[in-house]
């Protein structure tokens, strides 16, 4: 009896020394960051005209890169300009990217490009819209038709 009291104690011993425990390690959560932050190219600028989307060039051949400071910085290999940006919620009309009337509450965009000589480049979008991380749309209301600009994300 003693012999089978002292294996029961040596096991249990052996068995509590061996447990595992588990822990959870918490994952600090991430700094927010806006969704325009990056490097985008335009992929492609369209206009509606009597219900119909035709292509056109606006001549934006390089890479817009946005920061999060907002501070932004145009890019085509020969023309390097500086600048800033900033988005805004407004609740005025706004054409969507399918030449929808809208005017509920959304996101505007702008931003302003300089260099040297008189190279600059000036955007601005009565609203924006994300398809995922990799590609936004914008579009603008000149008076006659709505313009509108897909940019996809440079990597």
């Amino acid at each position: 009896m003693k012999k089978l009291l002292s294996l029961l104690l040596f096991y249990a011993a052996i068995i509590s020394f061996s447990s595992c425990i588990k822990t959870v390690d918490a994952v600090p959560p991430q700094p927010v960051t806006d969704p325009l932050a990056g490097s985008w190219y335009l992929y492609d600028a369209s206009e509606n005209s009597n219900g119909s989307w035709y292509s056109f060039d606006p001549g934006i051949y390089g890479v817009l890169t946005f920061y999060n400071n907002s501070n932004a910085q145009y890019d085509d290999g020969n023309v390097l300009l500086q600048g800033d940006w900033s988005t805004n919620y407004t609740s005025d009309g706004y054409y969507d990217e399918y030449g929808n009337y809208y005017t509920d509450e959304h996101e505007g965009f702008q931003c302003s490009f300089t260099g040297s000589g008189n190279n600059s480049l000036y955007l601005y979008f009565d609203d924006i819209s994300f398809a995922g991380n990799n590609q936004f749309t914008g579009t603008y209301y000149t008076g006659k038709s709505v313009e509108r600009y897909t940019f996809k994300r440079s990597y």
